[in-house]
């Protein structure tokens, strides 16, 4: 007797929707559940279809030895797949007197009866299929035990699509913590570090100097003219060259080297494990690009003056901060365009 109007059912069909792999968990709960399944219904195979299409294998699968079980799984495959893709259930009583499926994979391979329900996703799309196979006729009396398993299984999908969906959202979250740190810590013309991380920072390479002994680099600097530059040229232009000399600092400094838009157009340099000598080296090498990227610029012409100092034992953040802005205030002085240390 053929209950379900179907014959295609157990040929070709249309591709399957596209799965992802079960988890580890709830592959061994629907091992567990369609081995109960087939004791329940004294079948020889129940199993559990998810594909991607024609070459996809059964997943979960539930069979006594006696089973004559393809094995290129090609029964389980035409089942799963197009009851998949057509979303409607299969129910076959007598397969080798049933019209249309008398030449079948299962018919070929000794099944005699199958019965077979989609399952469904929360958002009403088909997952896959949940199937018993049958070497005799069969008309499957006891096929709400069958349904009762599928809701169980649907319900395991939608938790791990709820799980999927929960853990999407927490790395969105992350992304966006993310992003609001980096936009909170770092300018967001130039890239460089806020000044309010400064404090911080400065406090933790203090602690590093004190216990490795090493020299720690403090640079003051400022863009001499800028203001003037940033009127006469516009503000595009202007923004342009901060961009470009926070580019000539990123380029220049080594990875643990540290450096903050101070100001405006003031920059503030943290250079650990460097004596007082070797950080005027590398201020004064981007002195000078400043100097040569602003040569044909109209005057005053923007260059670049700088104040740079060492940490003295003992000394406290602003003691240091101070003494460094003095020294800038004395480079300003001398005419700009120069680097001040002390």
């Amino acid at each position: 007797m053929l209950i379900s109007p179907t014959p295609e059912a157990l040929h070709p069909a249309p591709k399957a929707p596209e799965t992802e792999e079960l988890p580890r968990d709830i592959r061994l709960r629907w091992q567990a559940m369609v081995s109960l399944l087939r004791t329940l219904l004294d079948v020889p195979v129940a199993f559990v279809y998810c594909g991607s299409g024609p070459e996809a294998d059964t997943v979960v699968i539930s069979r006594d030895d006696s089973a004559p079980w393809p094995h290129d799984g090609a029964a389980a495959r035409d089942m799963g797949i197009n009851v998949a893709a057509s979303g409607r259930p299969l129910v076959v009583e007598g397969i080798p007197s049933a019209h249309g499926h008398r030449k079948s994979p299962a018919a070929s391979h000794g099944f005699a009866a199958c019965l077979a329900e989609p399952l469904r996703r929360p958002d009403g799309g088909t997952y896959g299929a949940l199937c018993v196979m049958d070497t005799a006729a069969n008309s499957f009396a006891h096929r709400a035990l069958v349904t009762e398993f599928r809701h169980t299984m649907e319900t395991h999908l939608a938790l791990m699509e709820t799980r999927q969906a929960l853990a999407d959202e927490e790395q969105k979250a992350d992304a966006l913590a993310e992003q609001l740190a980096r936009e909170t810590h770092t300018d967001p013309l130039t890239g460089l570090l806020h000044r309010c991380t400064f404090a911080d920072r400065f406090h933790q390479e203090i602690a590093r100097h004190k216990r490795a002994h090493h020299p720690l680099s403090l640079i003051l600097c400022n863009l001499d003219h800028f203001r003037q530059y940033n009127t006469a040229m516009g503000r595009t232009r202007g923004d342009t060259l901060l961009v470009t000399l926070a580019g000539l600092f990123k380029g220049r400094l080594r990875a643990h080297d540290l450096v903050w838009r101070w100001g405006g157009d003031e920059f503030l340099l943290l250079l650990p494990d460097t004596p007082l000598m070797g950080a005027v080296e590398v201020v004064e090498s981007i002195r000078h690009i400043v100097e040569a990227t602003t040569e044909n610029e109209p005057d005053p012409r923007v260059t670049l003056s700088a104040g740079a100092t060492n940490l003295a034992p003992e000394e406290t953040q602003d003691a240091c901060l101070n003494r460094c802005n003095s020294l800038l205030k004395a480079a300003k002085a001398k005419g700009r365009n120069c680097v001040i240390l002390g």
